[in-house]
């Protein structure tokens, strides 16, 4: 038999930038090569204890063990709204606004599926989340980087998009706060966008994973703007709230319409996310605040210790505003982003070069704090 080939659409996709940081960490092991991975956002703390038994607990019971509803449990839709109510002043429509989803990468990624044709653009921030080329890739569209840049607060300029782009965009994705930036985005640019996406007929598909990760300024949902439920979807996750990666559980909310069209998706490809998982998440939202609280101070105190010696070691034009993860312009003398993380892996550190995130990342190097103090300092020290 001969050798099967790869569809023209993996075959279009670039590398997959964590699948192939894995696979860099995974020669170093083999190896038998000590290193210190800053690389991918995954939380090196545990979930809270109580989540955990509540999992536990509920995966024991029967009525769980079977296919969930491919809308998502009542019980979880009504904490959700509730939630979302007390964190941003926004009221959702538990059977029409809200769809859980196996972490939020999944709707993401899907989302196109429901709304964008072959030919159409997707507009997607660079630099910004990988997962976002793929989707509009895995849907036929034309992927159209909007940069991010310093000088503008790395909010895309909005008017620097070409008119015959805007004409064939269908949707636009935007995050903050900003993986990688660490940028948060102000109300006013949130109008902005709204009504400038109002006007083009574009969806926003607004990623809010790291809505709770902050220090100093509370960022805000798109949907604190008037008229944000007709053009926009918002896509929230327990994986960084709350240090539940590996659960897979997350949520969509936003306009009805926009809901139906991702839940019909989703009817097509899964089969709803395991009830005992709904349950934890639940649990989560509604009991664990003081547990988010203290995650926030636990991750400032790693930006500070970390940033403070990135400076000592040369390190001018730093960004880590929010999020766990800090930015940084490569020092002086450096130009390719992949050569200076082949050398921090040289030294023992595993980064994030900022070219993985887009053509606008180039110049930079992204950290994620998702080890202690302890290995913070020892990877300072090791630069």
């Amino acid at each position: 038999m001969g050798k099967f080939q790869w569809s023209k659409r993996l075959q279009d996709l670039p590398p997959y930038l964590f699948a192939e940081i894995d696979r860099k960490k995974g020669e170093l092991r083999k190896k038998k090569v000590n290193f210190i991975d800053l690389s991918i956002g995954d939380p090196d703390i545990l979930a809270p204890k109580q989540v955990n038994k509540v999992l536990y607990d509920s995966a024991k019971i029967k009525a769980n063990q079977k296919y969930a509803l491919d809308q998502g449990k009542p019980e979880f839709k009504k904490t959700i709204k509730s939630w979302f109510k007390k964190r941003f002043n926004v009221s959702l429509d538990v059977d029409s606004e809200i769809l859980p989803l196996i972490g939020s990468k999944e709707g993401l990624v899907h989302f196109p599926l429901g709304f964008v044709n072959p030919g159409d653009y997707v507009l997607i921030p660079s630099p910004g989340y990988p997962g976002y080329r793929s989707a509009a890739l895995f849907a036929g569209a034309n992927a159209y980087e909007v940069p991010l840049l310093a000088e503008n607060n790395f909010l895309p300029d909005l008017d620097k998009i070409p008119l015959k782009v805007r004409n064939k965009a269908k949707l636009i994705y935007l995050n903050y706060p900003n993986n990688p930036t660490t940028a948060i985005a102000p109300l006013s640019f949130l109008r902005k966008v709204v009504k400038f996406c109002a006007k083009y007929g574009i969806i926003i598909a607004y990623d809010n994973a790291y809505s709770e990760v902050y220090f100093d300024k509370k960022p805000h949902s798109i949907f604190e703007v008037k008229g944000a439920k007709e053009v926009a979807v918002g896509f929230h996750s327990h994986s960084k709230t709350f240090c539940m990666t590996g659960f897979r559980v997350g949520w969509a909310c936003g306009g009805s319409e926009l809901i139906k069209g991702l839940a019909k998706v989703k009817a097509n490809l899964d089969s709803g996310i395991f009830s005992a998982v709904q349950d934890a998440a639940a649990y989560a939202l509604s009991n664990e605040a003081d547990y988010v609280n203290r995650l926030r101070k636990t991750i400032k105190n790693r930006r500070d210790v970390f940033v403070k010696g990135l400076r000592a070691k040369g390190f001018k034009d730093i960004h880590a505003d929010s999020t766990f993860y800090v930015w940084a312009k490569l020092p002086k003398g450096n130009k390719s982003s992949i050569d200076f993380a082949k050398e921090l892996m040289k030294k023992g550190i595993v980064a994030t070069p900022g070219l993985g995130f887009g053509k606008y990342g180039e110049g930079y190097i992204r950290f994620a704090l998702t080890v202690d103090v302890k290995c913070l300092k020892e990877a300072i020290n090791l630069l």
